[in-house]
């Protein structure tokens, strides 16, 4: 009922464009480094580059967004418990009546953060986990010791009654733990969730492929249909195999037109980073204004003219996958290179998933002959 509510909300926000859902960037520091991270800056880098709102900053801006029509706000990072103000800012935001999510490693979680969200309950808090021992932690995450620490989180949080959602992301060094992280999530009485396409980590766009985290598109795709299949009762893993199938089939081969923006970026929604840029979500960096000079209001309406800019490629505007691919603007542009190219890493994860699910379809129809 909740996500109903919710997606109404939304809905009628689109409307209007009305900016509905935000987030924080609260800083890009972080006690792990994740080899597909797109975000993290050492202290060093992080002083060269700029400095860190005050909590004052943060809710005052908040209280302009607010007024603008804000209710859905994400704290995030880097590590968000490693803003040295957080307790200030998140109970600032909740005095404003805004409906707060955190995204956090987990691993900080202790007795006292526990206790301190039991109080104070955010809507959720989100916590990737890597994978299930400790060699992915120490291999990927580059934090001996991270995977312990990350399970003892949730445990505490859960004990409280507070809402986790446990995120999983789909590399190399993780790719047969889908069903392993399913499985805690359920002992542990969470949500959970898998992200199993990746863009392409910055720190590792100069290797070659077979060096980066990320996983061939084909193995992708079929880790997506893994996660699906085993989240799912089999009467309704069948069902999404089939509307998937029947959509794509349904789809036509279309005109050949520049595309607009599919998603809510910029819309419904937007990020602010920790340097006080607003953009249209954490991938994008233009358009980009400094919303702490301009104000939130004026940010906004700059935010939604440079958006209306932004136009995809015309071959995916008449692509026969282009109602079950999830391509978008950020995924062309770190792809391939630009908004209105073709991201060939999508194309072929797109065919493989839809492959996928018209063999859940062959196998059910030679299950039932």
């Amino acid at each position: 009922m909740k996500l109903t509510y919710e997606r109404i909300l939304i809905a009628k926000a689109g409307e209007s464009n009305t900016p509905i859902s935000g987030s924080f960037e609260l800083l890009p520091l972080c006690n792990m480094n994740c080899d597909m991270c797109y975000v993290r800056l050492d202290r060093k880098e992080m002083e060269q580059q700029g400095r860190l709102r005050t909590a004052d900053e943060w809710i005052e801006l908040a209280e302009q967004m607010q007024k603008a029509g804000t209710l859905f706000l994400l704290l995030t990072g880097g590590e968000p418990l490693l803003y040295p103000e957080f307790k200030k800012v998140y109970l600032g935001l909740r005095k404003l009546g805004m409906i707060v999510t955190i995204n956090t490693n987990g691993t900080l979680i202790d007795e006292t953060w526990a206790d301190f969200f039991e109080a104070y309950p955010p809507r959720r808090i989100n916590i990737t986990l890597y994978g299930v021992n400790e060699e992915t932690y120490r291999d990927l995450c580059h934090y001996p010791g991270g995977y312990k620490k990350t399970i003892r989180g949730i445990e505490l949080l859960r004990e409280r009654g507070i809402d986790v959602k446990i995120n999983g992301s789909l590399v190399r060094d993780n790719e047969n733990d889908v069903m392993k992280i399913v499985d805690i999530a359920t002992k542990l009485n969470a949500a959970v969730n898998i992200d199993t396409y990746m863009y392409p980590a910055v720190r590792e766009r100069t290797k070659p492929f077979n060096e980066q985290s990320r996983l061939l598109p084909e193995i992708a795709a079929r880790g997506k249909a893994t996660f699906m299949k085993v989240t799912n009762e089999s009467e309704q893993y069948r069902q999404i195999a089939k509307e998937v199938v029947e959509t794509f089939h349904e789809t036509l081969e279309g005109e050949s037109t520049p595309n607009k923006m599919r998603c809510q970026a910029g819309k419904t929604s937007f990020t602010i980073n920790w340097q006080g840029k607003m953009r249209p979500c954490v991938m994008l960096t233009k358009p980009e204004i400094e919303v702490f000079e301009v104000g939130f209001k004026t940010a906004w309406l700059q935010l939604q003219e440079g958006i209306r800019q932004i136009s995809l490629s015309p071959r995916c505007s008449a692509c026969i996958y282009r109602r079950v691919c999830q391509t978008c603007a950020a995924c062309a542009l770190y792809e391939a290179g630009a908004y209105n190219a073709v991201p060939e890493y999508m194309c072929r994860y797109t065919r493989a998933f839809v492959n996928e699910m018209e063999q859940v379809i062959k196998n059910d129809e030679n299950y039932t002959k």
